[in-house]
């Protein structure tokens, strides 16, 4: 380790930078604040004005298929300071100079070689018994080098190693069976770069196995044009946004429909009725009803039902209360429900009270059909003399389908 006075950087503090006074002796603490300021408001810049990923014009780190069993290329540059191929890493700038395989990394299976260093060995990759998701990604950190690594670090005039210096290294590491990387210890910083969809007992992976996590095109530069861009440059599908196809959005046919239950129908009774297309959308209006003592009581409901995916229905339901013999009532707007329509139907004049619940709901049927199925629970309780509540009830419903 390098031989230093003191740290004095303080992020909190806000310095921006260190101004040496004349007639003061120069000090190891004020050159290393110096450069931590520096460094600390370049990082601090890439980090959150452009962000983790591949530069525009580059495509470094890019993990490729190779024909050798439990192996990857990571992709670098054409070998020179320019060419490199690079990533941003929390505003940290790793570089790859040229290709290199996942083996012939320097920490691969080499313990030694990470003891020194004081970080985890690189293990081999396994074959895998069954189909595996695992995940790549890089590991980024930085150490400190002196003149027992890199013998340039001595000045041949004083003979003498007068500064070390601090180097960023990176592997390229494998988490078998999760499709997450793992937290990062203390003073390194993970970033995903492919997912390995693994075959059971295969062992080379395969290049349509491998999908590309970085985020690329990452550049200041172009943002601006780029969000004004009508091509598409990452050819984005609508699939991938959750969007329905082009095709759910055309309602070239429609059909109106009468469909009704009574009380002679048992509960999921249902009505099947030919259409001539398959419905997309089917929009409800009813007219529930329900003998309370001697006479119907009605309600109205609507309600609809979306098929362009799994079928998503809704409804505003209705509460009816015969609470007197005069004859008084209520009627209330319950919530909303999972139903092309539903009525709830009460009768207090009784003890105990006699009570129904009618409703109507599209069912998933393919082809050309529309399917509704019936609901009821009830009637319950007792009557009242000779005129048995709740005996008679009746949904009627116009649907109107669209495809």
């Amino acid at each position: 380790m390098g031989n230093f006075s003191r740290d004095t950087f303080d992020r909190l503090k806000h310095y921006v930078g260190v101004r040496l006074q004349q007639g003061v002796p120069i000090v190891d603490a004020d050159w290393n604040e110096l450069e931590d300021i520096r460094r600390y408001e370049l990082q601090a810049f890439l980090k959150w004005f452009v962000g983790n990923g591949v530069p525009s014009g580059n495509n470094g780190f890019q993990i490729q298929a190779v024909a050798e069993p439990n192996d990857l290329s990571i992709r670098g540059g054409d070998g020179t300071a320019e060419g490199t191929g690079r990533v941003l890493v929390e505003g940290m700038d790793v570089l790859n100079e040229s290709n290199i395989r996942y083996t012939a990394q320097p920490l691969f299976n080499n313990a030694a070689l990470a003891a020194k260093w004081g970080v985890d060995p690189i293990p081999p990759l396994t074959t895998p018994a069954g189909n595996r998701t695992d995940t790549v990604y890089l590991d980024v950190w930085e150490r400190e080098v002196d003149s027992t690594e890199d013998a340039d670090l001595v000045n041949p005039a004083i003979g003498v190693e007068t500064c070390v210096r601090t180097k960023r290294e990176w592997a390229v590491r494998v988490v078998e069976g999760s499709s997450t990387i793992p937290a990062s210890p203390a003073g390194h910083t993970f970033y995903g770069l492919a997912r390995l969809s693994r075959v059971g007992g295969a062992a080379v992976i395969p290049g349509d196995g491998i999908t590309d996590l970085r985020q690329t095109i990452l550049s200041l530069r172009s943002t601006s044009d780029h969000l004004f861009r009508t091509d598409n440059p990452h050819n984005v599908t609508a699939e991938q946004i959750g969007a329905f196809p082009a095709a759910n959005y055309e309602f070239n046919n429609r059909a109106v429909i009468e469909v009704s239950f009574t009380q002679a129908d048992a509960h999921n009774a249902v009505r099947t009725t030919q259409l001539g297309f398959a419905p997309k959308f089917i929009w409800a209006v009813a007219s529930l009803k329900g003998r309370l003592g001697n006479l119907d009581y009605g309600a109205q409901s609507s309600g609809f039902a979306d098929q362009r995916g799994p079928t998503l229905q809704r409804c505003n339901s209705l509460f009816v209360y015969r609470i007197g013999v005069a004859p008084f009532y209520r009627q209330d707007t319950g919530v909303t429900m999972d139903f092309l329509s539903y009525a709830y139907f009460s009768d207090a004049t009784v003890t105990p009270r006699r009570e129904i619940s009618i409703g109507a709901s599209v069912i998933a049927t393919p082809g050309n059909n529309l399917a509704v199925r019936f609901f009821r629970a009830g009637p319950t309780g007792t009557g009242t003399g000779g005129a048995l509540s709740l005996q008679t009830f009746s949904i009627f419903m116009s649907l109107y389908c669209l495809g």
